[in-house]
């Protein structure tokens, strides 16, 4: 039987099997807190080592499947 942190561990694993094909207007329209819209411009679009751009987009996706608000 499956608990609610196994299920956003799979709902976390699934985004970052999409990392590949996650796009920036995609993610524009996820931000939707001061603190995505600041991860997003300042840390994922402005990124050039691609290691790094995606280390900031896991944890832009962590922070959109938490439950209270950041």
């Amino acid at each position: 039987m499956e608990g609610k942190g196994d299920t956003v561990n799979l709902k976390i694993k699934q985004e970052k099997e999409k990392l590949n094909s996650i796009s920036f207007p995609l993610l524009k329209k996820m931000a939707n807190t001061k603190r995505l819209k600041e991860i997003l411009h300042k840390h994922i679009e402005a990124e050039t080592i691609p290691s790094v751009r995606t280390a900031w987009i896991e944890y832009f996706l962590e922070l959109k499947n938490r439950k209270k608000p950041i």
